[in-house]
């Protein structure tokens, strides 16, 4: 298992231009701190640190740091933020957060443009929004009363990820108010198995890499292995990406047994100069991984134990397949037949790691004990402060990154269409039919608007 970003914190010392910014009486301790930890972050870790040294070099305490990470990205990066609570993208990555259990899709409602409806794409158990009843292909036309428009769609569709309270108005005069609650969005969402041409299908939707997922991916491949599938459907049309090391076991579950037993490279990881001859860059294929859940257990995977041994794999991908399933993908291909049904993926060719300012704080005081820095105070100023930095960017065994700059493109095209009246997992559903050769279920007739659920996972764990 690689060494993780996080780790080397505790090996590396405390850049000297930290210690030239001691706090002064007039100088605000959120703006000091803040801009203490950013700038110590970005200039140690950020992938494209010396493309950006100009930025960072202008750098002072009394910057807006929020403002200044975001004007101190490289033009390619539109992912590294510094977060006041960072709580929400943790929750985006981990999926355990306050949630309505629901994924939507755009569209213009009008040939004009001027107002926008969202679709319901699915929703996770247990949740308000499958209590609700809310279905794959329910139009919802306003949100807490007022129509979506280009202008508010961003701010309107992002409260359904937000938690809280909603009240959303349906095509057909339907209302219904959801208030969110804990819980685990599954990203397991539906396996199964058919026969069509002779042939034995497993289908997996999976939509985020968690660490919580790696258990269940488990039991799912024993359950493909047992009924003896040839190829696999993997539907990543509304995954964002998440933990590299899901990834990993997912490829080591899929991967023809022959290369997870050689311990064959599935990705290799560019750092930038700084740190990049302080970790492992590469990622292998394995038969066994260890790991700590969300909860703290202890826990194994048999990836090998599990591994169906699929002759090919077809992966179902649009505009929003990114981050660790483009990484997946890529690090796929080289080994075997991989046949991506849909459209572009995202193009996130890089992944990144979240880091609280507190366990940074700690770690500077633990690493460095005769620091004047003020450790204790700083965590003080910022609680609930993180910020998420892209670290690296991912290529196949042969360092090619096929998501770089733009996406992947799909071999066969096919756009989702959510309205098509079938549920996922149905053979006439508009992108399995397109992966089995059949046209029976209507393309969209509406162009879909990209929307990106908010954050994106981390690389390392």
């Amino acid at each position: 298992m690689k060494r993780s970003i996080f780790s080397l914190l505790f090996a590396l010392v405390l850049l000297a231009a930290c210690e030239k910014k001691n706090p002064e009486p007039e100088v605000n301790p959120v703006r000091f701190y803040s801009n203490t930890f950013a700038y110590n972050v970005m200039s140690t870790y950020y992938l494209w640190k010396d493309e950006v040294d100009s930025q960072l070099n202008s750098w002072s305490v009394n910057e807006d740091a929020v403002a200044k990470v975001e004007s101190s990205r490289y033009s390619a990066d539109k992912w590294t933020k510094l977060y006041e609570d960072y709580s929400g993208f943790e929750s985006s990555v981990t999926g355990n957060g306050k949630s309505f259990g629901l994924n939507i899709s755009l569209f213009w409602a009008d040939e004009a443009r001027t107002r926008i409806v969202a679709a319901v794409n699915y929703t996770y158990e247990g949740g308000p929004a499958q209590k609700a009843e809310l279905r794959r292909g329910d139009i919802i036309l306003s949100i807490d009363g007022q129509e979506m428009t280009k202008d508010n769609y961003v701010a309107l569709a992002g409260k359904l990820y937000e938690g809280g309270s909603v009240t959303l108005g349906f095509l057909g005069g339907r209302s219904i108010s959801l208030d969110a609650v804990q819980m685990y969005e599954n990203p397991v969402q539906l396996a199964l198995t058919f026969e069509n041409g002779g042939k034995k299908y497993g289908y997996l939707h999976f939509t985020n890499f968690t660490l919580d997922a790696c258990k269940d991916l488990e039991n799912v491949f024993r359950a493909f292995k047992d009924e003896g599938i040839r190829e696999l459907i993997l539907d990543l049309r509304y995954n964002g990406g998440g933990y590299a090391f899901t990834s990993n076991v997912l490829a080591s579950m899929i991967a023809p047994a022959e290369v997870v037993k050689a311990k064959k490279v599935f990705n290799r990881d560019v750092y930038n100069d700084l740190i990049g001859e302080k970790l492992d860059s590469e990622t292998r294929f394995s038969e066994e991984f260890s790991y700590t859940s969300s909860a703290g257990n202890k826990m194994t995977v048999k990836a090998l134990d599990v591994n169906p041994g699929v002759s090919r794999l077809w992966v179902i991908v649009s505009g929003n397949t990114a981050s660790a399933s483009e990484a997946l993908i890529c690090g796929l291909k080289p080994y075997m037949d991989v046949t991506l049904v849909g459209q572009t993926t995202y193009g996130k060719f890089c992944g990144g790691n979240l880091i609280s300012a507190a366990d940074w704080f700690d770690s500077v005081k633990k690493s460095n004990p005769s620091t004047t820095l003020d450790c204790d105070a700083g965590k003080a100023a910022l609680p609930g402060w993180g910020i998420y930095v892209i670290t690296s960017r991912y290529a196949d065994c042969n360092g090619v990154t096929l998501s770089m700059p733009a996406g992947i493109p799909a071999d066969i095209a096919a756009q989702d269409n959510p309205l098509d009246g079938f549920e996922l997992g149905t053979l006439a559903e508009t992108m399995l039919s397109a992966v089995l050769g059949n046209t029976k279920a209507p393309a969209a007739s509406i162009p879909m608007i990209p929307y990106h659920k908010p954050g994106f996972g981390v690389l390392l764990h």
